[in-house]
C-alpha cells in the first residue's frame, strides 16, 4: 500500500444527505492518514448537519444555500492543508484504496495538479456513464490550493464547480484514475417524487452547461 506521509484536508459539500452521509464519514474516519475532515452543509433542509456532528469532523452550515462551488469554497478556506480531497457525500462502496488511487498521481507519481476519480461501469446508472464519459465533472478529486482558480470565483460556479476547476487545469497536467467498485445515489433516488429528482439534474446540467457557453464566449472574445 501507498505510504501518504503529507497532511490531507478533505472537503465533503453536501446538500440534503441525512441519508447517505454516514456511509462516507464512516470510512474517512478509520483512515489514520487523513489530517482532517470537513463537511460544509449547504443549508439543508434535513438533518445532515445533525449526522455530521457524531463523527470527528469540522462541520460548517451555510445559512442560505450557496450550490456546491460555493460549499467547495467554504471547505478551501476553513481547511489547514495544502492538499486537497474533494468527495461527494453520497458514495456507495468508498474504500481506502480509492482515496489512495485519487491521490497518486499527485502525491507519489508526481505527474499532475489535478486528480480526477471516476466510477467503473460495474453498473450501468446515468450518473456512472456520465462520469465516465465526462471526467471534468467528477466530485471525486485531489488538488493542491496553489493550483485552484480563484476562490469567488469557485463559490458562484454552483453545480458547474467541478468542471469549472478541472478547465482551469492544463490536460496534460490532469490525471483520470478509475475508481472500481465505487458508485453513488443517483439523483433521481434521492427524492420520492421521481420527477423532482429529474429536475434537480436538469438543473445541475443547465449550470454546467451555461459555464461551458460562458467558457467559449470568453475565450472568443480574447481571440478577437
Amino acid at each position: 500500500m501507498i505510504k501518504i506521509v503529507e497532511p490531507i484536508s478533505v472537503i465533503i459539500p453536501a446538500y440534503n444527505e441525512a441519508q447517505n452521509i454516514a456511509r462516507v464519514l464512516e470510512v474517512v474516519k478509520e483512515i489514520k492518514w487523513l489530517d482532517e475532515t470537513i463537511v460544509v452543509d449547504d443549508c439543508s433542509a434535513d438533518s445532515t448537519s445533525e449526522v455530521a456532528k457524531k463523527y470527528p469532523v469540522k462541520l460548517i452550515r451555510h445559512q442560505t444555500n450557496q450550490g456546491k462551488g460555493g460549499a467547495m469554497a467554504t471547505g478551501v478556506q476553513a481547511s489547514k492543508h495544502d492538499l486537497l480531497l474533494f468527495l461527494d457525500a453520497d458514495l456507495i462502496g468508498l474504500t481506502e484504496n480509492h482515496l489512495l488511487n485519487i491521490l497518486s498521481p499527485i502525491v507519489y507519481y508526481k505527474v499532475a495538479d489535478l486528480s480526477l476519480g471516476v466510477f467503473s461501469l460495474d453498473e450501468f446508472t446515468t450518473t456512472n456513464f456520465a462520469n465516465r464519459v465526462f471526467p471534468s465533472i467528477t466530485g471525486q478529486r485531489a488538488i493542491r490550493k496553489k493550483s485552484l482558480p480563484n476562490l469567488e470565483k469557485v463559490a458562484k460556479t454552483r453545480y458547474g464547480v467541478d468542471l469549472f476547476i478541472s478547465h482551469h487545469i492544463p490536460k496534460s497536467r490532469r490525471a483520470v484514475v478509475k475508481l472500481k467498485g465505487l458508485t453513488q445515489v443517483v439523483k433521481e433516488k434521492k427524492n420520492d417524487d421521481i420527477v423532482a429528482g429529474l429536475k434537480l439534474r436538469f438543473k445541475m446540467y443547465k449550470e454546467i452547461l451555461k459555464l461551458i457557453s460562458d467558457e467559449n464566449k470568453a475565450k472568443k472574445k480574447y481571440i478577437q
